[in-house]
């Protein structure tokens, strides 16, 4: 929830970063190459070169985040799915009760 209210700008421009950063270094091989090709060809229908891709996530701000959270995230009924022993997972009113703020 503080991604809705308080997300910094700081911690966005650190996170682009570690994010191109891991996207350039997944890009090391042909293989990783092509896989992206494919990839990128498949759900766009052509390949972003990596120059527009580094521009779209710069345009990226702490606005932008704040706002997706509160459109997607911010008061809306998550789903859950759990595998394995379940006796520790909390109530879904609870996890539920968890995504809003009330605020003064």
């Amino acid at each position: 929830m503080r991604l809705c209210t308080s997300v910094t700008d700081f911690e966005v421009e650190r996170a682009k970063n570690q994010y191109k950063t891991n996207l350039i270094d997944q890009l090391d091989g042909t293989t990783q190459i092509c896989d992206d090709i494919g990839r990128q060809v498949l759900y766009l229908g052509r390949r972003i070169p990596l120059e527009e891709l580094e521009s779209r996530i710069d345009s990226v701000s702490a606005k932008t985040i704040r706002d997706f959270c509160f459109k997607h995230v911010y008061d809306k009924c998550p789903a859950l799915a759990s595998i394995g022993p379940v006796e520790g997972l909390p109530d879904y009113n609870r996890i539920r009760g968890s995504m809003y703020w009330l605020r003064l």
